[in-house]
């Protein structure tokens, strides 16, 4: 009985020990350092964003006054890359997301400037930053492959290839003569394959 007791106290002990934090990621260009902490008991990260550091730096999730901060724990959002004044983002918690960047020169942070869905088949170079964003749901009229997904109790999307050209920050280009078409899993959404098909729209 003794010993019953002892484990169940033991356990409780074990309980009440709080979750350990992960460690902060920090990231740092000529014009911004960010430092981004996962969260323990929600998906997704928080982020501190401030002035590059001069020389070394102690990496830790300590906010200080004038950062700017994005830590709502309803909104899962993961690091991809910190390119000029631009941080690049994913919203998800599945196989489908969203693309989220911020404009860190803004006068506002908020909104941010692109939030959008797309693939997870983001390329950020020193130039551009380029994704595949969701356009329209495929159908017997946009896309010749619908009946053979449909056939299969599947749907399909289109996605269009978008490009942020980050090195100046003027604007969007998109290449409407590139789409590429998604099978997913009908009503659910789940990306199944993402293998490019000429779906013109």
């Amino acid at each position: 009985m003794k010993q019953i007791i002892a484990f169940a106290v033991a356990m409780l002990g074990l309980a009440a020990i709080p979750a350990l934090a992960q460690e902060a990621q920090c990231h740092q260009n000529d014009q911004f350092l960010v430092i981004a902490q996962e969260r323990v008991d929600t998906v997704g990260a928080d982020f501190i964003i401030r002035s590059p550091a001069q020389g070394k730096i102690k990496c830790v999730y300590e906010i200080n006054e004038g950062d700017e901060v994005l830590d709502n724990p309803d909104d899962p959002l993961h690091f991809q890359q910190l390119v000029g004044q631009y941080l690049v983002l994913t919203r998800s918690t599945g196989p489908q997301g969203n693309i989220v960047i911020y404009d860190l020169a803004a006068d506002l942070l908020y909104p941010p400037m692109i939030d959008v869905g797309a693939l997870d088949d983001i390329t950020v170079s020193d130039e551009t930053i380029t994704y595949w964003q969701q356009l329209v749901r495929g159908t017997a009229v946009n896309c010749p492959e619908f009946a053979e997904y449909t056939g299969y109790g599947l749907g399909a999307m289109i996605y269009e290839e978008r490009r942020l050209r980050s090195a100046h920050g003027d604007g969007l280009g998109n290449r409407p003569d590139r789409l590429r078409v998604a099978a997913i899993v009908h009503r659910a959404l789940a990306m199944i394959s993402t293998a490019p098909h000429s779906c013109p729209i």
